[in-house]
C-alpha cells in the first residue's frame, strides 16, 4: 500500500458483515463480508477472509477469497494465497505465482503529460 499502512477499519477473523461497508480510510478484512466494500483509500483482504462483494478502493491487496467485481484506481495485487473470482478494473495488476484469478481485467491507460511522462490516473 502506497499510503499509511495502518488500517482504520478492521473486520476481524470470525466476524461477519452483511450489507455495505464504507470508509474514507484504509480497511482490512480478515472475516466474512457480503454486499459492498467501498473505500477511498487502501483495502487489504487477509488470508482468512471470505468476501462476496462489489469492491471499490484506491488500491487492493487480496490474500483471501473474493467473489465479486473489483474496481481500484491504482494497483490490485493478488498474493500467493489470494483467489479472485470476478472482473477487475484497475490501473495495474500483479498476480503472484500460486494465486488464482478468473474473470476479465480492464486496465485504465495511464495519462501522459505533454512531454511524454506518465501521470497518475485520477478518477
Amino acid at each position: 500500500m502506497a499510503r499509511n499502512d495502518a488500517p482504520e477499519t478492521i473486520v476481524a477473523a470470525g466476524m461477519r458483515i452483511e450489507g455495505e461497508l464504507k470508509s474514507n480510510g484504509n480497511i482490512r478484512v480478515d472475516g466474512n463480508v457480503t454486499g459492498k466494500v467501498h473505500t477511498s483509500q487502501d483495502l487489504t483482504i487477509g488470508q482468512t477472509a471470505q468476501v462476496e462483494a462489489e469492491i471499490v478502493a484506491a488500491s487492493a491487496v487480496i490474500a483471501g477469497v473474493v467473489r465479486g467485481n473489483v474496481s481500484v484506481k491504482s494497483q490490485v495485487v493478488i498474493t500467493e494465497t489470494g483467489r479472485l473470482l470476478g472482473n477487475v478494473s484497475c490501473g495495474s495488476i500483479s498476480i503472484r505465482p500460486g494465486a488464482f484469478f478468473t474473470g476479465q481485467c480492464r486496465m485504465n491507460e495511464p495519462k501522459r503529460s505533454e512531454n511524454g511522462e506518465v501521470k497518475a490516473q485520477t478518477h
